[in-house]
């Protein structure tokens, strides 16, 4: 999507990535992102896209898996994208996209 596509190329060369990637907003109820190694495809939940930093971020979570190679949120993967975000603000957007999520999927209400 060209409306990334400067967000996505800045996170491309940070994280020192060579390969091309496609992004794609979709409804998604559960995840908030997600990545296809196979197909360099990033998809990123069309709710979210009410925020440019909740983007960028999921573009950097995302590009960070595949640069690691792994799907999982262990500590590399942290001192990854801790190295290129500050921590503190990893973890304050983590809280507000899942808040958000929750939001969309009606469930806030048992978490306020």
């Amino acid at each position: 999507m060209s409306k990334y596509k400067a967000i996505l190329e800045e996170a491309r060369r940070d994280l020192e990535i060579n390969d091309d990637f496609k992004i794609i907003m979709k409804k998604m109820k559960v995840k908030a992102a997600s990545i296809s190694f196979k197909t360099r495809v990033i998809r990123i939940s069309k709710e979210l896209d009410c925020d440019p930093e909740f983007i960028n971020y999921l573009i950097y979570h995302e590009l960070a898996h595949y640069k690691l190679g792994t799907k999982l949120h262990n500590k590399e993967f942290y001192e990854l994208l801790n190295s290129r975000l500050e921590e503190k603000n990893v973890k304050n957007l983590e809280k507000r996209i899942l808040r958000k999520m929750l939001e969309i999927n009606h469930v806030s209400r048992y978490f306020d």
